[in-house]
């Protein structure tokens, strides 16, 4: 089995949340070629890039039986622990661990040495401030647990793994991706059952766990209390403790549904008395797409990416309809047209040497305006345009929740200071991509 679990943006020690340094990462190094990146709901897909290859949520049995971690009976206070008595073996060749703290680059990191050669790090930072050891039926693991929250989104994820060689291994994992925004038009799905599942998966594990934590540049180790649910307390609901967790979701769902207002109504243009001009881009400005949005709701766009001698390029026109003005500064758009105007076939190469340069261009995808798999939309598509007085400071505001499409901005999810988007923006609801009108930009 090739379970090999490569480091992802959680993992990492780079600046910005977990979430945001997956978005800068993708946008700067995964930018479009002859599609664009990934939208964020991919991960939902892929717990590869949590952790490996997803496999079976059956533990894997070891060839070794040999375990030195202390298995504390579960209590309401965390027991401290001894550090010295952590003997973990997660490389199943019966030598135990010796569990470090160390600052090598400016951030903690647990660190496991075998006879002094270092075997494995784990990254302690603010996304990730502990770590935990896990014992399964005498066999010894690492257990990676990361949970984002984002204005009632959640992103939740878990990996066991232990060593084989110098590769981690999976030997179980999950994920899940949902939020409490029910009645916003980015609103992801949200199962009672399904949720409810999981935390009952972490928290099993939890129960056999030892979480590892820095504090003041010591290393300390405790029994893991269970993962908080404080989330589900919110301004219109309060758990009820004698109900199970999959009922008090059925209630949260039930109570914060059906409280925003309704729309206020079609409208025949768009809110503006001219063209405007919006840019999808990569933080690093590698690509862009360039669109012209007209009153009407037509549209002209241009895309553009270079890699060395080799260009990227699509052009294309289209046009909006169904406008429903959503909230004073919000209006719902349905794509009716999208033609490629590059005059090529997706895919296709041309071009040779100019200005005594070779200089070859590929006719590609209009970037912003593809679905989940890098595929052209189809008419149909949902989208909204946002005024520059758009708010996401509060629930019930136009962004609150929206988790990829602020990311998107140049300063990413940060609102001006009196919590408006401050600029004009169109999000596909399809991907989160986002288009921002040039002053985001700093362009006149």
């Amino acid at each position: 089995m090739n379970d090999k679990i490569p480091r992802t943006p959680f993992s990492t020690a780079l600046s910005g949340s977990a979430r945001e340094t997956e978005l800068r990462l993708r946008h700067i190094f995964s930018g479009p070629r002859k599609r664009p990146p990934a939208p964020f709901l991919a991960l939902a897909l892929s717990a590869a890039l949590l952790c490996g290859n997803l496999v079976s949520c059956q533990v894997v049995k070891a060839e070794q039986e040999v375990s030195g971690l202390p298995r504390p009976a579960p209590s309401a206070a965390p027991t401290l622990l001894s550090v010295q008595d952590l003997k973990p073996d997660l490389n199943r060749n019966g030598i135990p661990e010796e569990v470090r703290l160390e600052n090598e680059y400016g951030r903690d990191e647990v660190r496991f040495y075998e006879n002094g050669v270092l075997l494995n790090r784990e990254v302690l930072n603010e996304e990730t401030p502990s770590t935990y050891l896990c014992t399964l039926d005498g066999t010894d693991y690492v257990l990676r647990w990361h949970m984002e929250k984002y204005q009632g989104a959640f992103h939740a994820y878990y990996c066991l793994y232990y060593l084989k060689g110098e590769s981690e291994t999976a030997a179980q994992s999950n994920s899940i991706l949902f939020d409490t925004n029910f009645d916003a038009p980015f609103h992801w799905d949200f199962d009672p059952e399904v949720i409810a599942a999981f935390w009952d998966e972490v928290n099993d594990l939890m129960s056999h766990s030892v979480r590892l934590s820095a504090h003041n540049g010591v290393l300390t180790a405790e029994q893991a209390p269970p993962i908080s649910l404080d989330w589900l307390d919110g301004p219109s609901f309060t758990r009820n403790p004698a109900k199970s967790l999959a009922e008090n979701l059925r209630d949260l769902q039930i109570a914060e549904t059906n409280s925003q207002p309704a729309p206020m109504g079609r409208t025949d243009t768009l809110p503006m008395d001219q063209p405007i001009q919006l840019m999808f881009c990569s933080g690093a400005g590698a690509w862009q797409s360039i669109l012209t949005l007209y009153p009407d709701g037509t549209f002209v766009g241009d895309y553009c990416d270079s890699d060395g001698p080799i260009k990227y390029v699509c052009k294309f026109h289209g046009s909006f309809g169904d406008f429903i003005q959503l909230t004073g500064a919000s209006w719902s758009l349905t794509l009716e047209e999208l033609v490629l105007d590059t005059e090529r076939p997706v895919g296709s190469e041309w071009g040779g040497r100019q200005n005594g340069e070779d200089v070859w261009y590929v006719s590609s995808q209009p970037a912003g305006f593809t679905d989940t798999e890098g595929s052209v939309l189809k008419p149909g598509a949902p989208f909204i345009l946002y005024a520059p007085e758009a708010r996401g400071d509060a629930p019930g505001t136009e962004l609150y929740g929206a988790w990829d499409f602020p990311s998107w901005q140049p300063h990413g999810r940060k609102f001006q200071p009196d919590g408006t988007l401050g600029c004009w923006g169109l999000n596909s609801l399809e991907t989160g991509y986002g288009f921002f009108d040039f002053s985001a930009w700093g362009i006149q």
